[in-house]
């Protein structure tokens, strides 16, 4: 299959933003996004004029440390600013949510791997896009383990590997791949490699035609590549997943779902504000229980995910004993449903405007976006992992 061409990069350097500088910007991009957000949908395409906007405002540089040249922003500060997004196009804003997890990935060995510093840096000049290449066919959808492997002849390293899903890739420009070690490693020995899309062959091997988060693009590739051996992470891909790619991405889909539920509770009021008025201009009342038990049920579900946010930003990956994922695990699985039925109770109040794909009360959408949070790692396999790692003691409910 044919893969998409790539937007440019931006042609200019982007300042560091502070974080107030940057809800405005998302702001400002509002009517973009809500548009992007149906067409992408309806073509199930990549939000291409979301892409470019956030570009032209430098919004994908959230995560790269200053000293690198990004804004800096910590989890608190990405979470927010995913949630902002989430209310305006889910799947903008979780490819925002996805690349900021790989720029928070390399990050960490940035410092200490001055290639991966150099490529940072250009990340920020440029706002360049970063995907994962996590999933691979016949390992049963596990992030820790790996078939492929990183083949290592000289200085450089090559490998191949079939992903089931590749988010955004057809316009990413860079991939953070994980592999084995080497071909004798075992499985769970991983490393991730970071593979810039000139040193790739990309070949598109399945469709994505969804019933949500179609604008995602995250059709199958075989990705194939040969890279500097400097371009490998040093840092286990097991403590890379452990201490950062787990938690954070957990926290920020969370920020992402609770911003689409938030958009949906937004809409169900404004119907209900429009009844009220025609009822009074009747000389009637009009109330709806049902919108202040959704609007409950939203504050609760946000306070758990800044509460989560918090936490993790105030961790310091000491005595990492399986706590924080742990917990995160348990906010992935409690958001990803919990948001569904929310936005399932604003569709009872909207009724037919709500379940209509069109118009200003729509929550259809919203509705098919939500459902794919349960499987993006599935549930039943996170509460799998939980029920096994809770057997390890008490420490894991402390408060």
């Amino acid at each position: 299959m044919t893969v998409e061409a790539q937007p440019q990069p931006s042609t200019a350097a982007h300042a560091p933003l502070t974080f107030h500088a940057a809800q405005a910007a998302v702001e400002a991009l509002a009517g973009v996004l809500e548009q992007e957000a149906v067409r992408a949908d309806r073509t199930a395409t990549v939000p291409r004029a979301s892409i470019d906007a956030l570009r032209e405002a430098g919004l994908w540089s959230a995560a790269i440390p200053g000293e690198f040249g990004g804004h800096g922003f910590g989890v608190e500060d990405l979470t927010r600013l995913g949630m902002r997004l989430g209310g305006h196009c889910a799947a903008t804003a979780m490819i925002w949510a996805m690349h900021q997890l790989q720029v928070a990935c390399l990050a960490r060995s940035a410092t200490e791997q001055p290639v991966l510093g150099d490529y940072l840096r250009r990340a920020a000049h440029d706002q360049l896009l970063i995907a994962s290449v996590t999933s691979e066919a016949g390992i049963g959808g596990s992030l820790r383990t790996s078939s492929a492997a990183a083949v290592r002849l000289g200085s450089v390293v090559s490998f191949e590997k079939q992903a089931t899903t590749v988010s955004y890739g057809a316009v990413a420009d860079a991939f953070l791949v994980s592999l084995r070690r080497d071909e004798a490693a075992p499985a769970s020995d991983q490393v991730l490699v970071l593979a810039e899309r000139g040193q790739m062959d990309l070949e598109q091997t399945g469709g994505w035609n969804t019933l949500g988060m179609r604008g995602t693009g995250s059709p199958s590739f075989r990705v194939r590549a040969t890279v500097p051996a400097s371009q490998m992470l040093d840092e286990p891909f097991g403590s890379i997943a452990a201490q950062c790619m787990v938690p954070l991405s957990h926290v920020l889909w969370a920020g992402v779902w609770a911003g689409v539920a938030g958009d949906a509770v937004r809409r169900a009021a404004r119907l209900t504000r429009a009844k009220a008025r025609s009822a009074a201009r009747a000389g009637n009342t009009h109330t709806d229980e049902r919108l202040g038990e959704a609007y409950a049920q939203l504050r609760l579900l946000q306070g758990a995910v800044h509460h989560f946010a918090g936490e993790y930003a105030r961790w310091d990956g000491g005595e990492d004993d399986g706590s924080i994922t742990v917990r995160a695990n348990a906010l992935k699985t409690s958001v990803s449903v919990e948001a569904s039925r929310i936005v399932e109770r604003t569709l009872e109040i909207c009724g037919m405007a709500g379940y209509s794909e069109d118009g200003p009360y729509s929550v259809a959408r919203h509705i098919r976006d939500l459902y794919s949070a349960r499987l993006m790692v599935s549930n039943r396999q996170i509460n799998l992992a939980n029920s096994e790692m809770l057997l390890f003691g008490e420490r894991m409910f402390q408060q």
